[in-house]
């Protein structure tokens, strides 16, 4: 090849560079706006009234065929009932299934659209009909609409070993007008981090919450089984792998004691390690999925929950339900829970280990009198936190809203 011939292949190559390809960049990102646009038209066509944008990433499957009855789910449908209450149309927007298309669901008073949709967060700035917009999830959620709320349901970058960048953290607040987090570790962990940077935010703390008119404790009928529950989903970071090597040695101690797994399995390896328990101990291991309105008769059947979480806790439901049922809870001392568990008084908390966890087991089965103290004050704590507390604190942030002092 010659020099020339060199020279014009090169400065064809840098002209593609610096002009065609950005603008074929250009062109496409253009066209992919205005389709996220007309996809935002369509959805605000469908809803009138006082509109209150919920960001949730997910509520149903991508398809819109399954919701998944979580406790985020739960949480964002009780405060669409709120929002109800006080005269707004609650709007969740989700990721959806490109092939699937815009879907629409219902879960009580809230409406749930699945965005048709790659670049989800791209099309969220894009909506223009709303009062206020919520954010579930401290995340990732980009430009933001103003005014609004993120809601943190535990510290979600708390990832089991690895250290965190702060600026990346840092860069999920950016444009929060008001904060509101289910625990005080969160807050703490954001004053104490950024205490120069975010030492004027809006954090507001509101702890999870439990209905204790019906979850009621209903005294068992002595038949001499000790009932233990894991009431979550069978997860790593739920703790799963501390109970799989925990759980075998109480078995073999105390023949009286009976154990159910109850919530979702995630991936073959925790299927199978359920299905080795259950033939291990045959008669004695369950594993099964029950509806929301199934788990306060879960409750009012076991004499024991366990929620040794690893990572990533906020306030949790189930700790709550169970105290509130009369459950002697064992739970660690990660993210939120010490906000709920004193030890020693309405539960025990440990270290995250399986030791420490077999050793609570075995604490409490051989100590009757303990059991009964701690199935007590779980019932007398559970009252501080009950449902009508959340409504109200809630209602105060909502009615904030509109004082004017944060403007779109």
């Amino acid at each position: 090849m010659t020099i020339k011939k060199a020279l014009k292949k090169t400065f064809r190559f840098v002209r593609d560079i610096v002009t065609v390809r950005p603008l074929r960049k250009y062109v496409g990102r253009k066209i992919a706006i205005q389709k996220y646009r007309r996809i935002v038209q369509d959805v605000e066509s469908r809803y009138t009234g006082r509109v209150v944008l919920i960001f949730q990433h997910a509520m149903f499957d991508t398809r819109g065929e399954k919701c998944f009855n979580g406790g985020a789910e739960r949480y964002v449908t009780d405060l669409a009932d709120i929002l109800t209450d006080r005269g707004y149309t609650p709007v969740l927007i989700q990721m959806g299934d490109t092939g699937v298309g815009l879907w629409e669901q219902r879960v009580g008073n809230l409406r749930i659209f699945g965005m048709p949709v790659r670049d989800y967060l791209a099309v969220l700035p894009l909506f223009r009909k709303y009062e206020f917009a919520i954010y579930s999830g401290a995340t990732h959620w980009g430009k933001k609409l103003h005014p609004n709320i993120m809601i943190s349901h535990g510290i979600t970058w708390d990832v089991h070993g690895h250290d965190v960048k702060p600026n990346d953290i840092l860069s999920m607040f950016a444009g929060v007008d008001k904060f509101v987090s289910v625990d005080t570790n969160t807050i703490s962990w954001l004053r104490t981090t950024f205490a120069k940077t975010l030492r004027h935010f809006d954090a507001n703390y509101v702890p999870n919450y439990v209905d204790t008119s019906i979850y009621t404790p209903n005294p068992r009928k002595p038949d001499g089984h000790i009932q233990i529950t894991f009431p979550r989903r069978a997860a790593p970071e739920r703790g799963y792998w501390l109970m799989s090597a925990a759980l075998p040695p109480i078995m073999e101690k105390y023949p009286n004691v009976v154990f159910d797994f109850v919530g979702f399995a995630h991936g073959d390896a925790i299927n199978n390690d359920i299905k080795k328990l259950i033939a291990q101990f045959p008669g004695r291991v369950k594993h099964y999925v029950c509806a929301p309105d199934e788990m306060p008769a879960i409750y009012q059947r076991a004499d024991i929950s366990l929620v040794p979480t690893i990572y990533a806790e906020g306030t949790s439901l189930s700790c709550l339900e169970a105290q509130s049922t009369g459950n002697i809870v064992i739970a660690t001392n990660i993210g939120g829970l010490p906000n709920l568990v004193f030890d020693g008084y309405n539960g025990l908390l440990i270290n995250p280990d399986a030791y420490s966890l077999m050793t609570a087991l075995d604490r409490v089965l051989a100590d009757p009198d303990l059991q009964k103290k701690l199935s007590r004050n779980a019932i007398a704590v559970a009252t501080a936190f009950d449902k009508k507390n959340w409504i109200r604190r809630w209602g105060n942030i909502i009615d904030s809203m509109n004082t004017g002092e944060i403007q779109k």
